[in-house]
């Protein structure tokens, strides 16, 4: 009898708990549909609506994860402006990755938390915020259950996709490129999709892929991307078509996104015709057309020339490099020679310089003179 009465008692206790769960806030959690085929996006909404109005309330809700579906959270709204009576609604789009019945769990939690606790979180310094003490209670949500059907054919989108191509040229000389710009643009499953064209023989190929947009949405991920292609060959070539298989679950029928192939004409070009034969100096003996008297004229034109921009040279050296280091010489100061030193000379050995600088500032006890580390600076860099 004691036995039973403490089975009885135990039973109580438990309904009493999920009785005051159940008290403290109404929930509900939806999907928009029950059957669906692999891939195609599924929308999942959870509201809860707080009952208790004796302190602040919050949800938290997060799906487990399974490698039957992808899940990800499309947008989460919150409205807490009545006192002590807040909402939440939770929405999020599902992926099925796999044929067969799945069950989507979630993990929901009620956060409570009085009007004490919220005040102290909040102070004048916002560097001292303090998380809200809250209290916490797990709450059991039935599961999602989805019949997940397998498509009845390969395809490599699910979505509604179009697919746009532009080429500059069809005639090329074989040392040119022709330029392929392929368009993808469309929402559904994510694409996946690396290349479009496969590897030709004797086709030279240079491939590029560009995510310009993905956004997520109620009809799956709005995507457009590009993919740059620059093919050259020797010869003419083929550009074969495109061929993409897909399924649109909001018209429940497969289609065929296609670009046709293209032909590509490729010129042939002589190397030798590239060279300008007519400007190639023919050989001939040196001493035909420049006679004795001439070439002597020349070295003599040619040496004179050469003393006279060696001299010139080193004195336009030297001015340079006495304009160079002229902003050394014009420091007035242990503290802006130092400044100089590393915003004009910071690629020099300049470190033990600073340092005699910076005692020579700082320092009544030091043992060089300004003047002295100046010219001891200049034969180091000059």
């Amino acid at each position: 009898m004691k036995k039973h009465l403490g089975d009885l008692l135990l039973i109580l206790f438990f309904a009493h708990i999920s009785l005051y769960a159940n008290n403290l806030a109404s929930y509900n959690l939806i999907a928009n549909k029950h059957e669906a085929f692999v891939k195609e996006p599924i929308k999942i909404t959870f509201f809860a609506k707080q009952k208790d109005n004796t302190d602040h309330m919050f949800f938290l809700l997060k799906p487990k994860s399974s490698a039957l579906y992808k899940i990800k959270l499309l947008k989460k709204v919150i409205n807490d402006k009545k006192y002590h009576s807040s909402t939440t609604s939770f929405t999020y789009i599902l992926f099925p990755l796999k044929a067969g019945n799945i069950k989507i769990s979630f993990d929901f939690i009620i956060q409570t938390a009085s009007d004490k606790a919220v005040a102290q979180s909040f102070v004048e310094d916002h560097d001292d915020n303090i998380g809200i003490q809250t209290s916490n209670k797990k709450i059991s949500l039935a599961p999602i259950l989805l019949t997940i059907k397998a498509l009845a054919q390969p395809v490599d989108l699910v979505g509604d996709f179009h697919l746009q191509s532009k080429i500059d040229t069809q005639e090329i000389s074989q040392y040119n490129d022709v330029n392929l710009l392929y368009t993808l643009q469309g929402s559904g499953y994510m694409v996946h999709l690396k290349y479009l064209l496969p590897s030709t023989h004797n086709v030279t190929m240079f491939s590029d892929v560009q995510t310009l947009s993905s956004k997520l949405t109620q009809n799956g991920y709005s995507v457009k991307k590009e993919y740059n292609y620059a093919l050259s060959a020797k010869k003419n070539f083929l550009i074969p078509s495109v061929v993409l298989k897909a399924y649109s679950p909001s018209l429940h029928q497969f289609y065929t996104l296609k670009i046709p192939s293209y032909k590509i004409k490729v010129t042939q070009i002589n190397p030798e015709t590239l060279l300008d034969k007519n400007e190639v100096p023919q050989e001939k003996r040196y001493l035909n057309f420049i006679s004795i008297e001439q070439f002597i004229s020349y070295i003599f034109i040619f040496l004179s020339g050469f003393f006279v921009a060696k001299i010139t040279n080193v004195q336009f050296t030297r001015k340079k490099k006495e304009k160079k280091y002229l902003d050394i010489k014009e420091s007035q100061s242990p503290k802006e020679l130092i400044l100089v030193l590393l915003n004009n000379y910071y690629n020099k050995d300049i470190n033990p310089y600073i340092a005699k600088l910076e005692k020579l500032q700082y320092s009544k006890e030091s043992q060089w003179n300004f003047k002295d580390i100046k010219m001891a600076l200049l034969e180091e860099i000059m």
